[in-house]
């Protein structure tokens, strides 16, 4: 079955998108608007997209319902052109999609889901104090793809490790940080309890590897 794009509904193709295109990892943005109001919400059209700078990038929707056709989160990056990436580990799933509710906005969501926030060091916009992993941001291009859409693309200049996700040579423990991913469907996720390794090649290592026998005729 194949389909032309521009033959499909974009409800068609959001749904082949993120029931493909998966496990996607998980958001949980934090900004400030420019009247100080802080926005908690999570995006799985995410991911880093490089580490010199050291960049991350986020799809942002549109919001039917807001006057200027904007996510909260959309507006106030665009204001202030800072945000903090928080990630989410299993701990923070409920909490998480209590963040995605559509609250008025001037009602914190972090309030609504229990959750603390702590200062950033070099942006306006707080972290959230239960993430294991925070990135403080600052905009670095904003893509404007089609009605009140954008692409933002930030980049880090501050990251927070929990001091209990790293070991002791200082790399980050999976299973303590035990991050959780979007799947399929509204609700579903998944964590990091199955995992497997593939071999990564050189040209040479491929090159030196034991051949298989051909059968016998």
């Amino acid at each position: 079955m194949d389909w032309r794009a521009d033959a499909l509904t974009e409800r068609q193709i959001y749904r082949l998108l993120v029931n493909t295109v998966l496990p996607r990892p998980i958001a949980l943005v934090s900004t400030r608007s420019a009247e100080g109001v802080v926005n908690t919400a999570p995006f799985s059209f995410f991911n880093v997209m490089g580490s010199e700078p050291p960049i991350v990038a986020l799809g942002l929707e549109g919001d039917a319902n807001a006057a200027d056709g904007l996510k909260d989160t959309t507006r106030n990056i665009l204001a202030t052109r800072e945000f903090v990436v928080n990630l989410v580990d299993k701990a923070l799933a409920e909490a998480m999609s209590v963040c995605g509710v559509s609250f008025p906005s001037d009602q914190p969501e972090h309030v609504h889901a229990g959750l603390d926030t702590v200062p950033s060091l070099q942006v306006a916009a707080p972290r959230i104090a239960r993430s294991p992993v925070q990135f403080e941001c600052r905009l670095h291009t904003t893509l404007a793809i089609g009605p009140q859409r954008h692409v933002v693309i930030g980049e880090i200049v501050h990251l927070h490790c929990r001091d209990d996700i790293l070991t002791d040579r200082g790399h980050i423990d999976i299973d303590a940080l035990d991050p959780i991913g979007r799947i399929h469907g509204t609700d579903w996720y998944l964590d990091m309890k199955s995992r497997f390794q593939s071999t990564k090649y050189t040209l040479d290592a491929w090159t030196a590897r034991p051949k298989e026998k051909e059968p016998l005729p």
